[in-house]
């Protein structure tokens, strides 16, 4: 899963997922299956313009409101039944006058041999870092500033598997926002304060036989990627990230869906605190503040339902465990998250949906607004 994450927003620009997150206490592609045979005969060329406001309230940001606005769409050198292109732009802003905004193009070439994407993202963002491990009670606020290129390539080699590269170059300025610079007990950040130039390459593997990209009914999605970080690059870290996932989908009676996702995460070597993976900075268990639990090694599985009712509407329901550790071996405490959720189909000739979901996990609850599918 590739995505920006700073405090509490996500934008990934792959799935084309905008997500703003907020705690409630005491309560971040081919052939469509699911549209009715009166629309079979329509061209998805005609394209669809979707912009949603999403907003949401935290303690961390206070009122934040964050603006996507894409276009969906197929050339004419496209095969209807082809995935769509997307080209969009975000925008976000909130009460602790943390600011956001990007851009991003997507596109598919050669009857979907190839698959492209390019973003560029800037954030200056107040939040609050919650150290290394599990530390959802004691935190220290913090200030970084993100600016952060992304151009990815793969190429199909076999029906439905792709492989490539991605090349990320970024810069972020950390700075401790305490008076005095102090640090409350538990938390260490030896390299707060810094300036961080980090270029990676990452050797891509992507699998990919969903039926539809944004609400797939059958098939699945297995992603792997090594991100290696070099100063031979221009990076001031050497470190490696290695991330895999998979996504299943499975069609219950006549209107259900049934997902499920696995993750695993390992970050190596001289890796800053903000790669490190993190709940809350992403679709793996939702109910938990980004990045109260971080640390080098995440794995998370879920399941959740989806179920369809008339055109426009959804209802979902969802459950997950999972942990952070020191290593692959570390499991030392078992994080769970269960949680249910709205859905409004927004582009219904991509069945790109609007997200509404609450998510309990160990310690607190989570709501959510976001474009598409959580995974």
């Amino acid at each position: 899963m590739t995505s920006v994450a700073i405090a509490q927003v996500s934008v990934e620009p792959r799935n084309m997922t905008f997500e703003s997150e907020q705690q409630v206490p005491a309560i971040p592609d081919d052939v469509d299956t699911t549209i009715d045979q009166a629309d079979a005969g329509k061209s998805r060329k005609s394209g669809e313009f979707v912009v949603a406001p999403l907003p949401s309230r935290s303690p961390l940001l206070g009122w934040t409101l964050t603006l996507p606005a894409m276009y969906l769409y197929r050339p004419p050198q496209v095969d209807d039944d082809d995935p769509a292109w997307i080209t969009g732009a975000m925008a976000l802003y909130s009460e602790n006058d943390s600011k956001g905004a990007g851009l991003f193009h997507r596109m598919h070439l050669d009857k979907d041999k190839w698959r492209v994407l390019g973003a560029v993202f800037y954030a200056d963002m107040n939040y609050e870092f919650f150290g290394i491990g599990g530390n959802p009670d004691t935190s220290i606020p913090l200030n970084q500033l993100l600016r952060a290129y992304l151009l990815e390539a793969l190429r199909q080699v076999r029906p439905n598997l792709f492989v490539g590269l991605r090349a990320t170059l970024s810069n972020s300025e950390v700075r401790l926002k305490l008076p005095g610079g102090s640090l409350p007990p538990g938390i260490d950040l030896p390299d707060v304060s810094a300036n961080f130039d980090l270029t990676t390459l990452a050797p891509r593997l992507q699998y990919d036989s969903r039926d539809s990209e944004f609400y797939p009914t059958a098939g699945m999605l297995l992603e792997s990627s090594v991100a290696l970080g070099r100063e031979a690059l221009g990076s001031d870290n050497d470190y490696e990230k290695y991330e895999f996932d998979v996504n299943g989908y499975r069609s219950v009676a006549a209107r259900g869906v049934l997902a499920t996702r696995l993750a695993l995460q390992y970050v190596s070597g001289d890796a800053p605190f903000f790669v490190l993976p993190a709940f809350g900075a992403g679709a793996d268990l939702r109910g938990y503040q980004t990045g109260s639990y971080r640390d080098r090694f995440m794995f998370a599985a879920q399941a959740e339902y989806r179920h369809r009712i008339g055109q426009k509407i959804r209802l979902v329901a969802f459950g997950g465990v999972g942990t952070t550790a020191a290593d692959f071996a570390g499991w030392s405490r078992t994080l769970w998250s269960v949680g249910a959720g709205f859905r409004w189909v927004v582009a219904p000739q991509n069945e790109l949906s609007l997200r509404v979901d609450i998510a309990r996990g160990r310690d607190e609850t989570e709501f959510y607004v976001g474009l598409g599918e959580a995974f």
